[in-house]
């Protein structure tokens, strides 16, 4: 099941939704990768695949790399973004979970749909990736305040668990400023039914500098 929005937006220029196009198959890949039956599947299948996803690592090393620019953390533009770049939520990152997000100017919303990749207790998403979830969102959610900081504290009550293969619905924002400190809450929803509450004081660093 994809996101709703997981299309490629009109907007977006050629080589970003190619780019886009390309993460969604090595994260097919990956759900198809850990669900691989080795005590059924010919042993001889499966080498062959392994040969031809080395062969295609091969390939893809001699490509053009973000790593000749420093890397995802330092490189500008569009690449540079949290939301392309995000291990958790980064469109351009096949390790990401399904996450999307908006930032509104009074707070931020998401919305993910997880597929058994992402499994902790049967039928429902791993705690740690409902945590993760939570500390993406709302690091993105403390701008509205006009600081950004690192995690100092992150706090997620779980109050239900989260399903897979369901619409998941986000919402994050401001409660408080005090000093460098911001206090953001967070909430996660699905089918009408709270699912997890979660707040996070961030510390915005001393020099002013924000975090990328």
């Amino acid at each position: 099941m994809n996101l709703p929005t997981d299309i490629d937006d009109e907007a977006e220029k050629p080589e970003r939704a190619a780019k886009h196009a390309l993460v969604r198959a090595v994260k097919q890949l990956i759900e198809l990768t850990a669900h691989l039956d080795p005590n059924t599947t010919d042993i001889k299948t499966v080498r062959e695949l392994t040969a031809s996803v080395e062969a295609l690592n091969i390939r893809m090393d001699s490509l053009p790399s973000l790593h000749a620019q420093g890397g995802l953390g330092t490189v500008g533009g569009d690449d540079g973004a949290l939301l392309e770049r995000s291990g958790i939520s980064g469109r351009s990152n096949p390790l990401a979970a399904p996450l999307q997000w908006t930032l509104e100017p009074t707070r931020a919303k998401g919305v993910a749909i997880y597929s058994s990749a992402y499994e902790g207790p049967a039928g429902h998403v791993h705690g740690g990736f409902v945590a993760a979830a939570f500390d993406d969102l709302m690091g993105s959610a403390q701008v509205i305040s006009g600081l950004a900081g690192y995690t100092g504290t992150l706090t997620v009550k779980m109050l239900r668990p989260t399903p897979l293969n369901q619409i998941i619905n986000y919402e994050a924002g401001i409660k408080s400023v005090s000093g460098r400190k911001i206090y953001v809450w967070g909430t996660s929803d699905c089918n009408g039914e709270r699912l997890s509450e979660a707040e996070i004081v961030f510390i915005a660093p001393r020099d002013g500098v924000r975090p990328r």
